[in-house]
């Protein structure tokens, strides 16, 4: 998904709604799954699949199936995320 997003592949109003959940785990550290309807203005059927496919990305984990979620960074997105942090070999 991250690449999608990049590459303008995905609509403006779903990146907006991914990065609202991705931001408020950032500034919490994390928060219970029943806030994203809260947090993105969406129905809740509605923000429970947009939490679940940035869950899927591995952009938001959780250590139980309904525990709250919190930020992550995949290991294909580090380079996304952190250019040139570190050197490839």
């Amino acid at each position: 998904m991250i690449e999608r997003a990049l590459s303008g592949e995905l609509d403006q109003d779903k990146k907006s709604r991914d990065l609202q959940l991705e931001a408020i785990a950032h500034v919490r550290g994390e928060y219970d799954r029943g806030e994203a309807a809260r947090i993105t203005g969406l129905p809740e059927r509605s923000a429970r699949r947009v939490l679940n496919d940035v869950v899927a990305e591995g952009l938001l984990a959780s250590a139980t199936q309904k525990g709250p979620v919190s930020l992550r960074f995949p290991t294909d997105s580090l380079e996304i995320f952190f250019p040139r942090l570190y050197v490839q070999a």
